[in-house]
């Protein structure tokens, strides 16, 4: 496994098959000219189960895999374009078409300048287990069999594609929201069910069409946990949706008919309460707002105050300072 940020420039033919099997997958790198052999420019960083980078070639390159062993993989060019494939089936890839891959063999070629491509790899088994999560039900083993276009055009699609550029932001420097690791984490969720509800595969009718909403007795028991869960502070939806045995779409639809709310938010309000009763409880200048924040769950401070204003009428300064 590659380490957590990596990056090569100019490196030789052999070279870059090493670092890209490292960082994405196992493949063959053939020169469009033997005249011309190309070199590889890569930068890469891995965030818990999803990997990205972006690719360059000196020259014209054609790139030959077989499937991608343990993940999915998608393929964006930044600038130019690439032509990609598997067997029986061609595109060509463009900043608003991109590619996908998975249980196939795949190459592509085109890697001409200036073409520079954007590969989002994601770990199968917490896809598959993303996916099972949102569907309430297991796979049986099988896999996700994606489309190998996916038109970055839609409404969702573009959404997703925001994400994704708010986490490939660390290929370039250290700084902003992805680098703080709850923030960063959340990404990556998003990143992972974004793509299960954007893109194009097998399972997309059922997650668009989840059937029933989770019944009151349902909804009751998630209130219920919420309300007395030790652990709230960091529970996630989908962790609440697998404890009453119901899948996410269900309870999202359930918490909207019963509550006129979604289980985030419902989530969110509890940790705004336990913050503000332990900012009651504290006194200032033992403890700040930020340790309290930190410790209710709320990564982003200034969000956190602005929430809390909104639902109490004042800072959670005043707050601390009146306790």
């Amino acid at each position: 496994m590659a380490p957590a940020s990596f990056a090569v420039r100019n490196a030789s033919m052999e070279e870059a098959e090493s670092v890209g099997a490292q960082v994405f997958h196992r493949h063959t790198l053939r020169p469009l000219d033997t005249a011309r052999p190309p070199r590889l420019t890569l930068t890469s960083y891995r965030a818990g189960p999803v990997t990205l980078g972006t690719v360059q070639y000196s020259a014209g390159a054609r790139v030959e895999s077989g499937s991608v062993p343990g993940a999915y993989q998608i393929n964006i060019p930044l600038t130019g374009t690439l032509r990609t494939g598997r067997p029986g089936e061609q595109m060509l890839a463009t900043g608003l078409r991109a590619a996908q891959y998975g249980l196939h063999p795949h190459g592509f070629e085109g890697f001409e300048t200036p073409t520079r491509v954007l590969g989002i790899k994601i770990d199968s088994a917490a896809l598959e287990s993303r996916l099972e999560s949102l569907l309430g039900r297991r796979l049986g083993g099988a896999h996700i069999e994606f489309a190998l276009e996916f038109p970055l055009t839609s409404p969702a699609a573009r959404d997703w594609f925001a994400v994704v550029q708010l986490l490939a932001r660390r290929l370039w420097g250290p700084s902003g929201l992805g680098a703080d690791p709850v923030v960063r984490d959340g990404l990556q969720e998003a990143l992972m069910a974004g793509l299960l509800v954007a893109s194009p595969h097998a399972f997309r009718d059922e997650l668009a069409h989840p059937g029933d909403a989770a019944g009151p007795g349902a909804i009751r028991r998630a209130i219920a946990y919420v309300d007395s869960s030790p652990t709230v502070t960091s529970l996630a939806v989908p962790e609440l949706a697998a404890v009453v045995g119901v899948s996410v779409r269900a309870l999202q639809i359930g918490f909207r008919r019963a509550l006129d709310t979604t289980p985030l938010a419902y989530l969110r309000q509890r940790r705004l309460t336990l913050a503000r009763r332990e900012l009651e409880r504290a006194s200032a200048p033992e403890i700040s707002v930020a340790q309290i924040a930190d410790r209710c769950g709320f990564a982003h401070h200034g969000r956190f105050a602005t929430d809390y204003r909104r639902r109490f009428g004042e800072s959670p300064v005043e707050t601390l300072r009146r306790g």
